[in-house]
């Protein structure tokens, strides 16, 4: 208990240190990379997911400079994303494989898109991705989902497979860090590929769209422009839909949802 208490606050002084000095402190991270090397082979899955926890920072907070210490921490990351045993480490590992593709450059193309995201859309499907013990790694997945399609998606052999993969295992709504960068992307995509995420007049994918939209807008705080623009969404997306249809769909939303709506005024 004290030793798991200890790496704790070790991985948030260090967390610390990275968010200031960036890619400064690279150079001295040798000093760190015998203990995080240790943990990072323990048995134990809350020691893994500390040391993966370092090295994400490593990968955010110094961008294409940490490719140096690449290869000892890429394939146990690749490991972690199908732990079965500890949601928390798959989170972790999910959340690493976003950094790479949103920070990392080129050097980490290959792995992310070649070893990684196979794995990521297979715990996309499982049959308990949203169960309550999973859904925060789940949310994380979906998160560097969206950051692969958006920073390698020209080396994805079938983006729009994985694109509407993404879109059929939204929302993401309990994760509030990840949840703006999730649906900034929707945006984008309903912008700029529309027919490959919904499909020609698939009313299926259009529900789904609103229902998702919905909960987001109901449960997660979004700067007024991302709000604004989902509000727009919603609205576009329900014109489409006849009186008896519009009603359907908002029976469909849960009360509690409806009423946090009506109470923020979007509807």
């Amino acid at each position: 208990m004290l030793e798991g208490l200890a790496i704790d606050e070790v991985a948030k002084a260090l967390h610390a240190v990275f968010s200031t000095h960036g890619k400064a402190f690279v150079s001295e991270f040798h000093t760190v990379l015998p203990v995080a090397r240790k943990y990072l082979n323990e048995r134990d899955p809350a020691a893994r997911q500390w040391a993966i926890c370092v090295f994400d920072d490593l990968v955010e907070f110094s961008g294409p400079e940490s490719v140096q210490y690449a290869a000892d921490f890429m394939q146990p990351i690749g490991a972690a994303l199908a732990e079965r045993a500890s949601p928390d480490l798959r989170q972790a590992a999910a959340y690493g494989v976003g950094v790479m593709a949103q920070f990392g450059g080129e050097a980490y193309a290959d792995f992310v898109v070649g070893a990684a995201l196979p794995v990521l859309l297979s715990e996309l499907g499982r049959s308990d991705a949203r169960a309550a013990e999973n859904i925060y790694a789940t949310e994380n997945v979906a998160a560097a989902v969206a950051k692969v399609l958006r920073f390698y998606g020209a080396r994805v052999s079938d983006p729009k497979s994985v694109l509407q993969a993404w879109f059929a295992a939204l929302p993401v709504c309990n994760d509030e860090d990840e949840a703006p960068g999730v649906y900034e992307f929707l945006v984008q995509m309903l912008h700029e590929q529309s027919d490959a995420l919904l499909g020609a007049n698939n009313v299926a994918a259009l529900r789904h769209l609103v229902r998702v939209v919905a909960e987001a807008l109901a449960v997660c705080s979004f700067t007024p422009e991302l709000t604004q623009t989902l509000v727009s969404v919603v609205q576009g997306t329900m014109s489409s839909f006849d009186d008896a249809a519009k009603a359907s769909l908002w029976a469909e939303i849960p009360r509690d949802q409806q009423e946090a709506l009506q109470t923020k005024g979007l509807f």
